[in-house]
């Protein structure tokens, strides 16, 4: 299976808007989904969206934000947010063909770690972040303002 990884391009964001509800079932509301990549994209930013394709099929996605730690070295820090997959995609390289991709990132821009957070009962997913080489003993806190 040929899997391709790039950045989401305005054109694809009602597909993956429609995976993000499938995997995740959340809904924010299209139209501000495609408002606020109008507005993330005007910035040259350190934030990167990227997608896994197989035959142009929007196949899996995750969100990277990379930004520096006054108090903690002079490199800077990868955080992802959203790695989502399609189910019926699963368990064929898409996840570990995106973390690649997300580490040659982190490495280009001379990042010092990639963290990130999952639910605690996803014992599936912390298998394959602990193959991938990720420490499963760090935990992740969250407090919504919503």
């Amino acid at each position: 299976m040929d899997i391709k990884i790039e950045d989401l391009k305005y054109k694809d964001i009602e597909e993956c808007y429609k995976l993000n509800k499938l995997v995740f079932g959340e809904e924010f509301g299209l139209d501000k989904v495609k408002k606020l990549y109008k507005k993330i994209h005007k910035k040259k930013g350190s934030y990167r969206f990227l997608v896994a394709k197989v035959d142009g099929k929007i196949v899996g996605y995750t969100s990277a934000m990379i930004s520096y730690n006054l108090f903690d070295g002079d490199k800077p820090l990868m955080n992802l947010w959203w790695v989502g997959t399609h189910p019926d995609y699963r368990r064929q390289g898409v996840a570990t063909k995106m973390f690649r991709r997300l580490e040659e990132i982190a490495k280009e821009n001379d990042c010092e770690l990639i963290f990130f957070t999952s639910e605690a009962d996803n014992t599936i997913a912390h298998e394959f972040y602990k193959k991938m080489g990720f420490d499963p003993n760090y935990k992740g806190f969250h407090k919504y303002y919503v």
